[in-house]
């Protein structure tokens, strides 16, 4: 549940910190790119060169597209009962996709489309949001049922396990939702949408701690952890926090994680950010899943560039 009594009066203080940013001309990376006609895009991953990959949350199937030059096509073909949200591009050339209330975990091959492997890894209720990965394993949120994580182990060699694993979030975290790792693969950080907090988690226990920030920053859902800078997608608008736009909240972290101080939101100018979802970097750039429009108009999405981060 989101903490109101804090919302409130943290709300002048958001309106005060966001910043525009104006897309700086770019002929080679367009500042907007459109999914196809229906699609209704969530989690976006870069894969190798200037490729980048998104999924529809209505069918599961995954596009792929270029940065360079906003064209794509469909990758993964729909399926009945199928869904993608969170997307993730190893270093193997594998695609892994969180697939939000089926309980699956699909993983695909990044060129081909061919599916790999099909994990079931919980039964209802659940929301399979997002998913990063190591050298290890790759993990999964689940921000509806148990407050866990579910991790596919991934072998030296780099190939993976026949089931997956449970890891069970201690003290417990609802409404888990982004969620990143440092590049050693010894820590996890993650989001709670529900509560608008940020946790690092052990990747071998499900142990966690809260990552204290000096501001709120709210509703987080997809993240980018670069360093110590870590970007959380603020999905606003939202009823439940009213009047605050959506942004991408700056957060410098503390060296050992436990503190945060929020330095201020990214946005832009001309295409401003309405419920943005996930995002990824490639280079010095953001690209950003945002809706066309606030709900209750038709839901449409598209990528939006952050240029300064």
């Amino acid at each position: 549940m989101l903490r109101f009594a804090w919302i409130t009066a943290a709300l002048g203080l958001i309106a005060a910190s966001l910043v525009a940013v104006t897309p700086a001309a770019s002929p080679n990376f367009p500042a907007r790119i459109d999914f196809p006609a229906g699609w209704r895009a969530e989690g976006i991953a870069t894969g190798r060169g200037h490729t980048f990959y998104a999924g529809n949350t209505a069918n599961g199937s995954i596009y792929a597209g270029d940065y360079r030059t906003g064209q794509g096509s469909v990758l993964v073909p729909g399926f009945t009962g199928g869904s993608a949200f969170g997307v993730f591009a190893d270093n193997n050339n594998r695609l892994f996709v969180a697939g939000g209330g089926t309980c699956h975990a699909r993983v695909y091959d990044a060129d081909t489309g061919a599916l790999i492997a099909d994990y079931t890894l919980t039964t209802p209720p659940c929301f399979i949001n997002d998913v990063t990965v190591t050298n290890d394993g790759a993990y999964f949120t689940n921000t509806a049922g148990l407050p866990v994580l579910f991790k596919i182990p991934i072998a030296p060699n780099g190939d993976l396990a026949a089931t997956s694993q449970t890891l069970t979030l201690t003290p417990a975290v609802a409404g888990g939702n982004g969620i990143e790792a440092t590049p050693d693969g010894k820590t996890l950080v993650m989001v709670s949408i529900t509560l608008s907090k940020f946790f690092t988690v052990d990747p071998e226990t499900g142990a966690t701690r809260e990552i204290v920030l000096d501001a709120p920053a709210l509703r987080g859902d997809g993240l980018i952890l670069q360093g110590r800078t870590l970007y959380s997608a603020e999905n606003l608008p939202s009823a439940a926090v009213p009047g605050v736009p959506g942004a991408v909240a700056e957060i410098e972290l503390s060296p050992d994680f436990t503190t945060g101080h929020v330095v201020g939101r990214l946005n832009n100018a001309d295409d401003p950010l309405v419920n943005p979802a996930t995002m990824d970097s490639f280079g010095k750039l953001i690209y950003v899943v945002r809706r066309n429009a606030p709900a209750p108009a038709p839901a449409a999405f598209h990528l939006t560039r952050l240029d300064e981060h």
